[in-house]
């Protein structure tokens, strides 16, 4: 039994040494699908909604899951002066925290923003190779102000982030390269050589390597820390929209594969959420209408150990508010209809929509040892 926990005795908390239990355990939950009401269901990956989250933590503790019945979600103080940012309601966020419970666990991992927990490497998904399931930029700015539309791989959600954060960019180009074969129906069609893929549907052409910038950097630097130099690469090609933008630049000054007019993919900002797909939707129409997945699958889940852990996504975890770590949820969260969530992609830690889905994992107060 203690072999399924591992303990923190310095917050005298034993988490789950399965990070992404929700992904063969749902509890009683019934698998998201169709019409399904997503406050109540879990994705096949195990993520989920804030609500759902609640809801699977507490049939956990109905379960007596492990021998205890007190089980709760990680939490996150509203206020942590060694964060780096700080947002319009006061609240700390940003990289560089250390009082939230997956702060201390990233930071004790011997992780440093802007890392990821899990690399990836090497996955096809079609024609593609070395999707991450993670968040994407796209060159649309967020109608509100202070970041930009994004697309998750992991879920097929259409939201926004910050511009400091670090995401992956997926270039393309407007319509056929000159010279590709002729359009032979509406599936994806790769073009000669494999380094360039065609969607017919959106009239795009992109990159087949849906994490270029790993292996092909245009003379931008790797990153020290999320702010050094201010133009650069994570490990894992992860960027902040400059350095995504920057890189865009110097790729197409480099005439990648004889084109000078390679571009992030813009994202409609009327149709936020799931099921964003057309022409206006470029990676919405890969993920969904090409690719075939649905809303909350994940083109790649990774079950690799971490330290002592193992199934560690490299993506965004549910928090609830509290004070302490040993703390209960608060009622309400930073701002309504939003909740704390931590990236193990990147140790960046801040707020998502109740309504997106997540990752989830849980402790309890003491040890099974």
């Amino acid at each position: 039994m203690a072999l399924a926990t591992v303990y923190d005795g310095v917050n005298n908390i034993s988490w789950l040494m399965d990070a992404n239990l929700p992904a063969s355990n749902r509890f009683g939950m019934p698998v998201c699908s169709g019409n399904l009401d997503r406050k109540g269901c879990v994705n096949a990956s195990g993520s989920m909604s804030y609500d759902a989250a609640v809801t699977w933590v507490a049939a956990m503790n109905a379960a007596n899951y492990l021998g205890h019945s007190n089980w709760r979600l990680p939490t996150n103080p509203p206020f942590d002066g060694n964060c780096g940012r700080t947002g319009p309601n006061s609240n700390n966020f940003g990289f560089g925290c250390t009082r939230s419970a997956y702060a201390t666990l990233y930071n004790g991992l011997g992780l440093k923003s802007p890392s990821t927990a899990v690399a990836i490497s090497g996955n096809a998904v079609g024609p593609f190779g070395n999707i991450q399931p993670y968040l994407y930029w796209s060159q649309t700015n967020q109608p509100t102000g202070g970041g930009n539309e994004t697309f998750s791989f992991a879920t097929g959600w259409h939201g926004a982030n910050t511009l400091p954060n670090f995401l992956y960019a997926l270039p393309m180009v407007p319509g056929k390269l000159p010279g590709s074969p002729a359009m032979n129906g509406m599936g994806l069609q790769v073009n000669p050589g494999g380094q360039t893929v065609y969607d017919p549907m959106t009239n795009t052409t992109w990159v087949a390597n849906a994490n270029l910038a790993a292996t092909t950097r245009f003379g931008l630097p790797a990153c020290t820390d999320p702010l050094t130099p201010a133009i650069c690469f994570a490990s894992d090609a992860a960027m902040t929209y400059a350095s995504a933008t920057q890189f865009i630049t110097n790729m197409n000054a480099a005439s990648y594969h004889g084109q000078t007019t390679w571009q992030l993919p813009s994202i409609d900002t009327a149709c936020p959420g799931y099921g964003c797909s057309g022409t206006q939707n470029p990676m919405g129409n890969l993920f969904f209408a090409q690719l075939g997945f649905s809303a909350g699958m994940t083109v790649a889940e990774p079950n690799t150990a971490t330290g002592p852990f193992h199934d560690i996504q490299p993506h965004l975890y549910w928090a609830c508010q509290s004070a302490t770590i040993q703390g209960t949820c608060d009622a309400n969260g930073p701002v309504p209809n939003f909740e704390w969530s931590y990236s193990f992609g990147s140790g960046f830690e801040g707020t998502d929509l109740l309504a997106n889905d997540l990752y989830v994992t849980a402790y309890f107060i003491g040890s099974n040892q």
